[in-house]
């Protein structure tokens, strides 16, 4: 069975960098909890990429984001992954966006990628949405634009 060029792409990227997940599957403990957890014991430098968010029972993408912006000197600026999960979603608290998200969809993994800063997360990002958009015709269900 052909793989879609979404995950196709996905899955060169986890060859070529560091990368991980952790599910978040019991909605009486904090999303920023579980986070910070899970990120506590993780050795890498920066902690700049991408991330995929998924139904746990189906696999379904629900939402792809980034975390972290390149300056003009091609630093990193300050949030990483750990801060972009726990910030505010849309005018909600993190908490509070991937709760929603739990009780709307069931329990969630989180995919991410840590990339160097020759790899915009931007770009990147944006590139797994058009082919996401290419495979599905649609964008992931919580992902407003493109």
């Amino acid at each position: 069975m052909k793989k879609d060029s979404f995950e196709k792409k996905l899955e060169e990227l986890k060859q070529k960098y560091c990368h991980g997940s952790f599910v978040y599957e019991n909605s009486s403990k904090k999303f920023t909890e579980i986070v910070k957890s899970h990120f506590k014991n993780i050795k890498q430098k920066g902690k700049y990429g991408v991330y995929i968010v998924r139904q746990k029972g189906t696999n379904e993408v629900l939402y792809i984001g980034k975390a972290g912006t390149i300056n003009q000197k091609g630093e990193f600026k300050k949030q990483d992954l750990i801060g972009r999960l726990t910030n505010i979603k849309r005018d909600f608290p993190s908490n509070i966006w991937f709760g929603n998200l739990f009780k709307a969809k069931g329990p969630l993994i989180v995919e991410y990628i840590f990339l160097p800063k020759t790899e915009s997360p931007g770009y990147v990002e944006k590139l797994l949405l058009q082919l996401y958009l290419n495979d599905y015709g649609r964008l992931p269900c919580k992902n407003k634009e493109l």
